[in-house]
């Protein structure tokens, strides 16, 4: 069997991905347990709540894409592309509740990391529906 090179750019979303899948379920371990607070008024904390179901599915989608796209197997590009699909639903949806409600500005600091969490998001989905497509012809097998 011939062996093949893994694109850099495939190297790089497996570890984007993977940190990004801990990250978020760092934020909800904590959350939960009480030690972070992401919200500064009651609708604000429904809104947040309505994410975990969600956030699950795009930790897992990441999770099983980091492992799968390092192995260039087709499961690495279908989660890969369930992970960045899931990235650019969850970002435009904080990005539309956060302009809707003026939650970017004033801008401040925990505005701004919100600002920067929200692009990271979207962005990080549609990078990596484009590096997947751009790279497609190396996924191969199971």
């Amino acid at each position: 069997m011939e062996e093949r090179k893994r694109p850099l750019a495939l190297t790089v979303l497996s570890g984007l991905l993977a940190v990004t899948g801990l990250g978020t379920a760092l934020f909800w371990t904590l959350f939960f347990a009480g030690k972070m607070d992401a919200t500064e008024t009651e609708q604000d904390e429904a809104f947040e709540r309505a994410f975990p179901a969600a956030d699950s599915w795009m930790i897992a989608c990441a999770a099983t894409a980091s492992r799968n796209i390092l192995r260039m197997n087709r499961m690495g590009f279908f989660a890969g592309a369930a992970a960045g699909s899931a990235l650019i639903f969850l970002g435009l949806m904080d990005i539309l509740y956060s302009l809707e409600n003026k939650k970017y500005w004033p801008l401040n600091a925990d505005r701004a990391q919100m600002l920067f969490i929200h692009a990271w998001t979207a962005g990080l989905g549609a990078s990596t529906l484009y590096t997947l497509w751009k790279n497609r012809d190396v996924f191969q097998g199971d």
